[in-house]
């Protein structure tokens, strides 16, 4: 990387064809942008976290070690800004490429004009995470029973295991730590969590905390975090409020409920299209 590419805008390029990758690097470096191009998928999944890229540009039909589809494995531990490449013809496929989480979706053939210009709308999306103005002072480390969040190492902790979650994640489940008690509309979590100019589906919560949920179930499966309230939104389950009840009222070891509440999670709309726009 050359010395004033520091200050610059980060693109990582991941695009099996080699003459489509080389002129979009080529493009994206004359318009100002550091850009890291590998060719393989183990060095794109290392480059994600070393090079910290602010957008992904990302061919779909690339894949990881795993064979799952490579812009899946990012978009699982990665908040980077995602715009998939996707074969031509294919336009239902891209709703669900956006409905899956990427930030934007485009097909072949594309020039690298237009690659750059979706590059630069994506970055003017504000991404950093804004805290919610809560009454009374914030707690730096959050626990609800067996649930501990920590502010001010950005950890996340489920009994005994550690949970590694997205900057977007970890957000969205402290909102809801902070006020275990209430339910959490989508544009309220959207408004806090991606600011308050957003303006697209409110369902690109949906996606977030579903990668969330199966994170803290690898960590116990046992044990509900999240519930969801069919057409309000989401709140802190009452699996974890009770167990939080237990430990302050008796100092007994924390416990589950025997029956837990039905998580009523609303299936997505086969319309619904996870993305959207800035105004102002």
């Amino acid at each position: 990387m050359e010395p004033h590419d520091q200050f610059a805008p980060r693109v990582l390029l991941a695009i099996d064809d080699l003459r489509l990758r080389r002129t979009n690097e080529a493009g994206l470096r004359s318009a100002g942008f550091a850009v890291s191009a590998p060719s393989d998928a183990d060095a794109v999944q290392i480059l994600a976290e070393s090079f910290s890229p602010d957008v992904l540009v990302i061919d779909t039909d690339m894949e990881g070690p795993d064979h799952k589809p490579l812009y899946q494995r990012l978009r699982d531990d990665t908040d980077s800004y995602l715009l998939c490449i996707d074969a031509a013809g294919r336009d239902r496929a891209r709703v669900e490429l956006l409905r899956f989480g990427a930030d934007d979706a485009v097909s072949v053939p594309v020039t690298p004009d237009e690659i750059v210009a979706r590059c630069h709308a994506l970055m003017r999306r504000p991404r950093e995470i804004r805290r919610a103005e809560w009454d009374g002072p914030q707690q730096s480390v959050i626990t609800l029973g067996p649930l501990v969040v920590d502010t001010g190492r950005h950890e996340i902790r489920l009994g005994d295991e550690e949970v590694q979650a997205t900057r977007i994640e970890f957000s969205l489940l402290e909102h809801l730590c902070r006020r275990p008690t209430e339910v959490a509309s989508r544009s309220e979590l959207l408004e806090s969590v991606w600011g308050p100019n957003w303006v697209g589906d409110t369902h690109v919560v949906d996606v977030h905390l579903s990668n969330l949920r199966r994170k803290l179930d690898k960590a116990d499966d046992s044990l509900r975090v999240v519930h969801t309230v069919r057409g309000v939104g989401f709140r802190i389950s009452n699996e974890i409020l009770d167990a939080a009840e237990a430990q302050v009222t008796s100092g007994m070891p924390v416990t589950t409920r025997d029956e837990p509440e039905h998580d009523e999670r609303e299936p997505e709309p086969a319309s619904s299209i996870a993305t959207g726009t800035i105004l102002g």
